[in-house]
Parts: structure tokens; C-alpha cells; sequence
């Protein structure tokens, strides 16, 4: 089959779905829909639905037999991903979560639907990178900065973009950080420091499959990182890291070393933990250019970022910011020297980007509480019952 004959369908199908769409009557019923199906955006506007005036959630999810890391409530039923319940409830509820998008590019003026997306976008993304935009009832953003980003990255209007910041946030700024490493991490003394390391993805499957920057053949994709001397530094000041790969990546095999773990989205499940409550627990981040180094700003914590193929990054698939170093919260370290040098800093006590950090929090967000789920329900739900 033909690739101009695959797109003819596509159009039509897409163009049959919408008109189907705007026919069908709409339930009292939101949906969440996301990738991964449980991440934190979701969880947080799943909490805060409890007191809205929602007859029924319909949560979307790869294995609708796996349940999420919080209660759920008697209204609430999980779906299959690509199921017929989804596409239905897709088409006949008023309210649609979205993370990641759906298979309509714009919505029918008897649904609303809201794109929470999945963090502020140092990447490229959506139009910026020759990509379809979308067209959602409304669109999250965290300040009229990121607002005038999101804007161009979906080709819609700044006035259905909503600065309310990103209901994640809610999850990582009201935590315990005792009661999150006793989950992790049951019966074991805390470490004095707790680092959490989220790269980015370099190549993935999904999609149709994509590679950005060069490839390095290891999860920091650093040429010479060193575990073993990473391990022996953690080690030497009671430190812990642990490792989260992106999970869109490419799967790889690692061994835990003494303070050095590798963990994923089965590791956080079993432990009733999402990222961003483990995000919360976290003395320090360390990332590339992932999403959530902005975020973590809220926490005033310290960042470190190593970034060695950042060049390559630029050509292959380009940044929202630019420079993007002028909107990074710390300098970018680019080889393990470098990296080695910025975490002996932090873990000495040494926060060498406290005011760095405190003036791109004030570009990238207008509020730094919690409360962000709700201040978006009470935009496109109401106040609460």
C-alpha cells in the first residue's frame, strides 16, 4: 500500500471519527489518557476529580488488569489502550485528560478537551519540529513565557492556553521524604543525600521509531562515564543514586552496584511510588535536558546536568529555548570530569546555581505551590460539589 493512499485513509478516518464525535451525546464522564498510563499529571487530576461534578472517570490504560498507585474510586473504570471501550468513551464523554494526544487533532464543540502534556519542552516538539500541531479545548502551560511556547509548538491560540501550572508539580511539592524512601527502600537506613538521575531518550521504538542526538551506548550517554567511581563517590558521602530511564527509550540491561540503582515504571509500581513523589524525595537531580529539570526547580534543590552530545542535539532535533544554555539551571558538564567535578560540589555541600535556578523559576512558572490539578479543574469543570 501506497504512502499517499495510507494518508488518504488516514484523513478520512480522522474526518469520520470528529463527525462521529460532534453526533454522539456526551455523558457526565472524563477521561484520562496518558503515556505512561499512570504518570503524574494523570494521578493528580484523578485526585482532584474526587470533589468535582463527574459522574464516571474512564482511565485508559496498556493493561487495564494493572491498577494505579493510589484508590480507586467506585465511579472509575480502567480501559484498554486502542480497545473499543476507549475509542467509545473517546467519542461520547465530555471531558478528555490528554498527556500525549488522541486520534482526533481537534475537538468537537460539544467536548472538551484538555492537553496537560507531559512538562515544559526544552525539545523541540509538536510544529517547531515539522510535526502536527493539535487543537484542544485548552492547553496547560505553567507562565505567559510558556504559554507563547506551547503556542507555537500546537498552532493553538494563547487564549485557550490556561496558565495554571502542571498538576505533576502537585505530586513532587507534598511529599514526605521519609515516608518515600521507607517505600523504596523498606527497612534500609536513609542515605544523608538522595539523587535521582532522569536522561532523556537518545533513539526509541515508539512512533515509528526516532533518534535525536549521538547515541552513546550507555544510559548517561556520556563516552567515559565511570559506574565505579560514580559508586565510590556516592559511597564516600553516604550518598544514593537512583537511575530512571526515559520510557521511551530503548531498553538496556544494568547491575546495581553498592549506591548505585536502577529502577523503572514496574519498580515504581510495586512500591505504590510515582516519579514525581520519588522526584519530591530527591536531594538532587541529575538530567540532560529532560522536562523535568524545570519543574525540579520549584524544589530549590540542586540540578546537575551533563550533556555531552548537546551539539549534536541542537542539529539533529533542536531545542524550544535558544541558547538553550541561557535556560539551563546549571552550566551543562560535558564529559564524566566534568560531572565528577559537579557532583563532589553538591554532595560538599556547595550549591553554586541557587540564584540561577530562582531567576528561570520565575520565567518558567507564575505559581510555585501545589494546588496546580485544582486550579485547572476549577477552569474547565468547576468548583468543587
Amino acid at each position: 500500500m501506497g504512502k499517499s493512499l495510507v494518508k488518504a485513509i488516514s484523513v478520512f478516518a480522522r474526518a469520520f471519527a470528529y463527525a462521529l464525535t460532534r453526533l454522539l451525546p456526551k455523558s457526565n464522564t472524563a477521561v484520562l489518557r496518558g503515556f505512561p498510563p499512570y504518570e503524574d499529571n494523570l494521578i493528580a487530576i484523578y485526585m482532584a476529580l474526587e470533589t468535582r461534578p463527574v459522574d464516571r472517570v474512564i482511565w485508559v490504560a496498556d493493561d487495564p488488569s494493572v491498577m494505579p498507585p493510589v484508590p480507586l474510586r467506585k465511579n472509575t473504570r480502567l480501559v484498554k489502550k486502542g480497545g473499543v471501550l476507549d475509542i467509545f468513551f473517546s467519542m461520547t464523554s465530555k471531558y478528555l485528560f490528554l498527556t500525549h494526544g488522541h486520534f482526533l487533532r481537534s475537538t468537537p464543540t460539544n467536548q472538551v478537551s484538555v492537553n496537560l502534556w507531559h512538562g515544559i519542552p526544552f525539545k523541540a516538539i509538536g510544529k517547531t519540529m515539522g510535526m502536527e500541531g493539535r487543537m484542544d479545548t485548552f492547553m496547560v502551560a505553567t507562565s505567559d513565557f510558556t504559554r507563547e511556547v506551547f503556542a507555537q509548538a500546537f498552532g493553538m491560540p494563547e487564549a485557550s492556553i490556561i496558565v495554571t501550572g502542571q498538576a505533576r508539580t502537585d505530586r513532587m511539592l507534598s511529599v514526605d521524604k521519609k515516608e518515600i524512601w521507607s517505600l523504596a527502600f523498606r527497612g534500609v537506613t536513609p542515605p544523608r543525600k538522595l539523587l535521582l538521575w532522569l536522561p532523556t531518550f537518545r533513539s526509541t521504538p515508539f512512533n515509528g521509531g526516532r533518534s535525536d542526538g549521538e547515541g552513546l551506548h550507555n544510559i548517561y550517554n556520556c563516552k567515559t562515564f565511570s559506574e565505579t567511581a560514580f559508586n565510590d563517590t556516592l559511597k564516600a558521602n553516604d550518598a544514593v543514586c537512583l537511575v530512571k530511564a526515559h520510557p521511551m527509550a530503548v531498553r538496556q540491561d544494568h547491575s546495581n552496584y553498592s549506591n548505585l540503582f536502577f529502577v523503572d515504571e514496574n519498580w515504581l509500581h510495586d512500591r505504590k511510588i510515582s516519579l514525581y513523589q520519588l522526584a519530591g524525595a530527591a536531594d538532587c537531580l541529575i538530567s540532560d535536558v529532560s522536562s523535568i529539570i524545570a519543574d525540579f526547580m520549584l524544589l530549590d534543590r540542586p540540578i546537575i546536568l551533563l550533556f555531552e552530545d548537546i551539539e549534536a542535539y541542537k542539529t539533529s532535533r533542536g531545542f524550544s529555548f535558544n541558547p538553550i544554555t541561557d535556560f539551563l539551571p546549571a552550566d551543562v558538564a560535558r564529559n564524566f570530569d566534568e560531572f565528577h567535578a559537579e557532583l563532589k560540589a553538591v554532595l560538599g555541600e556547595q550549591d553554586n546555581y541557587a540564584s540561577r535556578r530562582s531567576e528561570l523559576k520565575s520565567l518558567f512558572f507564575d505559581h510555585f505551590n501545589p494546588g496546580a490539578a485544582d486550579r485547572i479543574l476549577d477552569t474547565i469543570i468547576g468548583r468543587s460539589k
